[in-house]
Parts: structure tokens; C-alpha cells; sequence
């Protein structure tokens, strides 16, 4: 099932949390991202509180189980290609808060059928009919998760493959026709949330458990991590009222410095409200992310590359260690996105705009003393953040980025001066973007060798050469290679 964008303007009163999700997840469906479409969307309804998260919850869950979704509403629903865009994201949407937030069915049945009246008395009685059945397909004897109430956000069948193997239901109805079993008897589509084809790149690479561990944790919400790029980062948060826990401790090379640290945040306000960012102490970014850039282990005084540094995140990193960094970035957009968060950090770096698959570096650049390429990639790692790339990512997009990153690969090399170290990081879980990369790189250029990466069991997957984090814990997903040039 498929979505897109009507053309029938918004109604001009003021949306509520579920009607904001609802023209989010179209709008997301349409080709927009969703983030940046919820954005919008809780930004003109001038949601707060509680109903900003209830929007978000709807929206995010919603199109990160929307393959699931699809799979439980077709036997319900004939042709759904024939409904109305925004009637059939209120049935997804009602389906992921009966199936999985746990809301009391009569209750979110209620809400939606009222959603729909209110777009279109057409299509009321059906909506009424599909989401009372399943409503009472999530009261049904045997069920768990958060359908049944218990508060897990997963049904059994993914409880199963999360711990020793399958379990009652859990295996897909015979002729589904959803795809190969997952692992354990499950299914890629309907258990997973997750194109057939995906998890078994997924699975080529870490193996079937893990990829199920994998796929079960871009399922779960994400916290507001932050990077405290200063001490008093954590005191200045709890003053404004957030709720302020440590981040995932990764590990970590020694002898390295204690900040910049990852915060998990709740918040009572939207992130660019707080005054500690605004006065440049945090900045949003995913511990996987963080450990990235201090993996790369810079210090004072080097000569430090941070190339397709995109909108500067991890450049703002490097720049606290007090190297002098040089931001490579293709875009212009980016770069001057990239300047205004060093800027706001009140952290400095060199910018230069330049296409690493057509030239750079010159001649003329110095050879630096570590460089770090995070190269354009599926981003299949951050499913749970961008929820709509498995919707619209195919094999062969996978195979096009695996040989630009193999150009990036190159560019990089000869940019590290003898006896530096090259990190190669990509947020994707495919072999084909992460250490078949590497390992073509290794075959095809003397004088580079793997160096061995810290080890966290269950988070950190040690490879052929390099590692992948898992995406779990609200982690997102990584492939990491470190690498020394030949002094």
C-alpha cells in the first residue's frame, strides 16, 4: 500500500495531536521527510506537552511499523489503493495505537472513526468496522505487548524472536505472501517492520539474531540524546527542569579526554527553547555518532580531516579536541548549516567546499594527521529516526552509494599522511556499504592496514575487519573501520 499527498488544503482550525501526526505521516509518505515534516506540522498546530508527544509517538511509530501496519489492515480492507490518502493513514495510524501504544481499544477506535467522519462521512462506517475488528483483535486471549496493556510496545510474535526463538504466533498466516521467515519463524515484513530483501542484507552482515535484535531496536523510540560539549552542560539542563541521565558509556581508545559526554534528556520544552543550547553547552546527536568522531582519537594540535562532514556535528566534536579541523562538504547548504552550529558552540573550524569524487585533495593540501570520511550512505542505520528510508530505498540505490563511497575511499586515503589513521564510518547495517567496502579498499591500496577497534559485547559486532554498533538501546546503527597508513 502507498500513499501521497492530496491536494485538499488543511481545515484552518486548530489541529489536534492525532490530526498533526496524521498530515505528517501523509506528507512523510508523499516523499517529505518526516521529521522535518512533523516539524511542521506540531509548529502550526502549537502543540505542547503532552499532545506534542502524543503527535510524535503516533506519527514516528506509525511509519516505522508501517510495512507491519499494511500487513494486518489487508485482510480488512479490499482496495486500499482506492482510499483516500489521509483516510488511509487514519487507519494506519489507528491500527499502530490499538496494536502497539497500548491506548484502550474503544478509546483510539473512537478517535479515529471521529478523524475520519470529520474528513469524509464517506468512509466513516468503514473506518468504524476495520478498527473495531481490530480493537478486538488486540483485546484477544494470548495476546501481549502493548495491545494487551502490559506496556512492552512489542506483540508476541516479536517478543519471541527477541528472546530464545519462536514462540505461539509466531509465525505469519500460511500464504501471506510477506516474504522468506526472518529467524526464528518470523517475518521480515509483518513481524519486523522490514523489506524481505533489507533484512537479509542485514542479516549478511551480522548475522540473523543480531539483525533481528537490530530491526526490533530501530522499532523503539528514540531519546533526545545530547553531547555536552562543556561540564557545566548537565547543571545548566537540570535548572531549566530536563530530566538528565548518562549516556551509553561505548568505548572508547585510552588516555582520551572524559567530554565531550552523551546525555539522554526529557525535556519540558522543545529543544531550541532551552537556554543551554542556545548558549551553545549541548548539541543533539546520537551517542553512536559521538563515539564516532572520539574514536578517531584526535588532540590538540593536529591537522584533522572531517570530509562529507555534512551539517558539522561530528566536526563540532573533533573541533573540542583542539585540533584544527578542515570540514570537506559537498554542499554549500550544509557547510554554511555546518558554520552556524560551530558558531552557536562558539567552536571554530575551516570549511571548504569541494566534490571528494572529483579531485580533492589537490596537490597543494597538507596531508593530515587523521582524517575521518562518515561517506553518504543508505542510512539504514537511522530507521529509527528516518522511518521513511526503508520505505523508499531499493537494492540497486545500495549498490550506486557502494560505488561512490569506494571513490570517497580513495580521496581519503590520500589525504592521510604517513602513519596517520583513516576512520571509514558509514550509518548503514548492509556488508555491501561497510566492510566489503573495506576490504576492496585493503586489496586495492598498499601500505593501509586495519587497526583494532574496542570491544562492547552486544553492541560493538567485531567484522572481518572493522565492527558495526547495533542499533539498540537507542543507539543508531554503525559500520567503523580504523585504519593506519604505512609510516
Amino acid at each position: 500500500m502507498t500513499a501521497a499527498p492530496e491536494g485538499a488544503a488543511h481545515d484552518h482550525a486548530r489541529p489536534s495531536a492525532r490530526t498533526a501526526a496524521l498530515e505528517a505521516v501523509v506528507r512523510s509518505l508523499g516523499g517529505a521527510y518526516l521529521s522535518r515534516a512533523l516539524s511542521g506540522e506540531l509548529d502550526r498546530a502549537r502543540l505542547d506537552g503532552y499532545d506534542r508527544s502524543l503527535a510524535s509517538d503516533l506519527a514516528y511509530g506509525t511509519v516505522r511499523r508501517l510495512l507491519a501496519i499494511d500487513a494486518r489492515l489487508t485482510p480488512y480492507l479490499e482496495r486500499p489503493d482506492r482510499l483516500p490518502p489521509r483516510v488511509l493513514a487514519a487507519l494506519r495510524l489507528g491500527a499502530y495505537e490499538l496494536l502497539w501504544r497500548g491506548t484502550p481499544a474503544y478509546a483510539a477506535a473512537s478517535a479515529w472513526v471521529d478523524v475520519v467522519k470529520a474528513m469524509s462521512q464517506r468512509h466513516t462506517a468503514l473506518a468504524n468496522a476495520v478498527l473495531r475488528r481490530l480493537a478486538r483483535e488486540a483485546q484477544a486471549p494470548g495476546r501481549t505487548g502493548a495491545a494487551a496493556g502490559t506496556g512492552t510496545g512489542e506483540p508476541a510474535d516479536a517478543e519471541a524472536a527477541a528472546g530464545q526463538g519462536a514462540g505461539p504466533g509466531a509465525t505469519a498466516p500460511a500464504g501471506a505472501g510477506y516474504g522468506r521467515p526472518a529467524a526464528a519463524g518470523l517475518d521480515p515484513v509483518r513481524d519486523l517492520s522490514l523489506p524481505g530483501w533489507l533484512f537479509e542484507r542485514f542479516a549478511a552482515a551480522l548475522g540473523r539474531e543480531a539483525a533481528v535484535r537490530a530491526a526490533l531496536g530501530m522499532l523503539e523510540p528514540e531519546p533526545l540524546w545530547l553531547t555536552a560539549l562543556r561540564e557545566d552542560a548537565e547543571e545548566a539542563l537540570r535548572a531549566e527542569g530536563c530530566e538528565v541521565r548518562p549516556g551509553p558509556e561505548l568505548p572508547l581508545p585510552e588516555g582520551g579526554p572524559a567530554w565531550p559526554r552523551s546525555l539522554s534528556v526529557r525535556s519540558p520544552v522543545p529543544l531550541a527553547r532551552l537556554r543551554a543550547f542556545q548558549e551553545g553547552l549541548v548539541q543533539p546527536q546520537n551517542p553512536s555518532s559521538l563515539f564516532v568522531a572520539r574514536l578517531l582519537g584526535a588532540r590538540a594540535g593536529e591537522l584533522v580531516y572531517d570530509l562529507a562532514s555534512g551539517q558539522g556535528v561530528k566536526t563540532a566534536t573533533l573541533a573540542a579536541s583542539g585540533a584544527r579541523v578542515v570540514a570537506v562538504e559537498l554542499s554549500e547548504k550544509r557547510a554554511e548549516g555546518a558554520r552556524r552550529n560551530l558558531a552557536r558552540l562558539g567552536l571554530e573550524a575551516e570549511h571548504v567546499v569541494a566534490d571528494l569524487a572529483a579531485g580533492w585533495p589537490g596537490p597543494d593540501e597538507p596531508l593530515g594527521d587523521r582524517v575521518l570520511l562518515d561517506a553518504p550512505c543508505s542510512g539504514t542505520g537511522t530507521l529509527r529516526g528516518h522511518p521513511e528510508i526503508k520505505l523508499r530505498l531499493a537494492p540497486e540505490d545500495v549498490t550506486r552509494l557502494a560505488a561512490l563511497q569506494d571513490d570517497l575511499l580513495g580521496a581519503a586515503a590520500r589525504a592521510v599522511r604517513p602513519g596517520g589513521t583513516l576512520l571509514y564510518a558509514v550509518c548503514s547495517l548492509t556488508p555491501d556499504e561497510g566492510v566489503e567496502r573495506v576490504e576492496a579498499f585493503l586489496g586495492g591500496t598498499p601500505g593501509f592496514a586495519p587497526l583494532p577497534l574496542p570491544e562492547a559485547p552486544g553492541v560493538v559486532l567485531p567484522a572481518s575487519v572493522g565492527a558495526y554498533v547495533l542499533p539498540v538501546g537507542g543507539l543508531d546503527g554503525f559500520y567503523l573501520a580504523l585504519l593506519v597508513r604505512a609510516a
